[in-house]
């Protein structure tokens, strides 16, 4: 498993382990004190940019929990495994014609790590399945759900850009490794990209106001003009406070960032769970109906 130090890691090798599998996984650093590894599987230290001698072993699955801009230069140590199940993003069809020149860098950079997956597979005869997940949530661990959440108990308050109606999707990291879990060996998710979702559509401002419940708190969510929220932030920047978003992140509180997952799921036969964030047992698994 590369990535090991990812969200998405504990709740794979948990469900790796459950499922009687053993393997290595790795990570730039050591193993973080959080990280409890299952009976069977190890820890490597591993820089995607300078492998060394390391190799995949032959015949074997590789799941990559990377960023997926740093797989292409894994790959080459990749050519004996047998399958590659990894993350992408669902990103690709927001962020392409971003304003925000980074974001738009990166989405370029992710599609050409998709490209030379597909490629490398084919030359060297492995499978492989791309997983595309929209928002992926794990309390305490993600950049988004806890973000909001860090803001909250805070100030006890979450501006969102007016109205706020923008769809959302969030999948907890469990059923992330749910999906992936679900790929390994499956031919009806050999050689393909899917979209993955958590279980239930809400508006970003609904959302938010779940982030407020699940605190415990009484959801108090200001629907601003997004121009005056891009002052604010451009304000803080310049008193020093940082950059903590993107003055982009604005305009997509309004964009629907839902997506139609009915093949991942008749191919992955999973259902994903509600969103239901617990932060009080952040090591949880993901929520069922």
């Amino acid at each position: 498993m590369l990535g090991g130090r990812s969200i998405v890691g504990p709740f794979l090798l948990r469900r790796l382990a459950a499922s009687g599998l053993a393997g290595e996984a790795t990570g730039r650093g050591p193993a973080p004190d959080s990280l409890a590894l299952p009976a069977g599987f190890s820890w490597r230290r591993l820089d995607p940019e300078a492998a060394g001698g390391w190799r995949a072993p032959p015949g074997g699955a590789v799941f990559c929990l990377l960023p997926l801009p740093a797989l292409p230069p894994l790959l080459p140590a990749l050519g004996a495994a047998a399958q590659i199940v990894a993350l992408g993003t669902t990103s690709i069809y927001s962020k392409s014609e971003s304003d925000d020149p980074a974001e738009r860098a990166y989405i370029a950079a992710v599609r050409d790590a998709e490209q030379r997956l597909s490629a490398a597979c084919a030359d060297s005869g492995a499978t492989w399945c791309l997983l595309r997940p929209t928002l992926v949530y794990a309390p305490g661990r993600d950049r988004n759900v806890s973000a909001i959440a860090r803001v909250v108990r805070r100030f006890g308050v979450f501006p969102v850009a007016a109205p706020g109606r923008g769809l959302r999707q969030p999948i907890h990291a469990d059923d992330v490794a749910r999906a992936m879990l679900a790929a390994l060996d499956n031919p009806r998710a050999a050689d393909r990209a899917l979209t993955i979702a958590g279980g239930e559509t809400l508006s970003y401002r609904d959302m938010v106001a779940r982030i407020f419940q699940a605190l415990g708190r009484r959801p108090l969510v200001p629907a601003l003009p997004a121009g005056l929220l891009g002052l604010g932030l451009r304000t803080a920047g310049a008193l020093g406070a940082g950059r903590l978003y993107s003055p982009a992140l604005f305009a997509r509180m309004n964009q629907d960032l839902a997506y139609d997952t009915a093949e991942a799921r008749a191919a992955l036969g999973f259902a994903p769970g509600p969103f239901r964030p617990d932060f009080e047992n952040p090591d949880a698994d993901a929520p069922t109906d």
